[in-house]
């Protein structure tokens, strides 16, 4: 008996670190779309009522207005579209010369591909 419960304890203690590895996880590749720009909080933009600029129709200069997007990035983006059609996804925004993660972070928030 005192065996039987030993082992479902370990059972028990083994799961519950399991849970804490997923959970942990989830919070650690947290979407990048779902997440607020710096410096303020979802209630204050909620309250902005930002709606998102769509990159398969966007202009240079609406594409341009966004945060850590220059004017020569947004031009990269609509030649880029112009030539291979449109974006699956704002994650393919990143394919295109002189776009990384740290840029695409900073404007992801404010764009869609749909």
């Amino acid at each position: 008996m005192i065996k039987l419960i030993k082992n479902g304890t370990i059972i028990l203690i083994i799961g519950v670190i399991g849970l804490i590895a997923v959970i942990g996880s989830e919070l650690y590749t947290h979407d990048v779309d779902q997440q607020p720009p710096k410096g303020y909080t979802a209630e204050e933009i909620a309250a902005m009522k930002i709606e998102p600029i769509n990159i398969n129709t966007a202009s240079v200069d609406e594409l341009s207005a966004l945060p850590g997007l220059s004017k020569k990035q947004a031009q990269r983006i609509v030649d880029y579209r112009e030539q291979n059609g449109d974006f699956e996804s704002i994650e393919d925004v990143m394919n295109i010369k002189g776009i990384g993660e740290k840029a695409y972070k900073e404007f992801a928030y404010y764009i869609t591909a749909k």
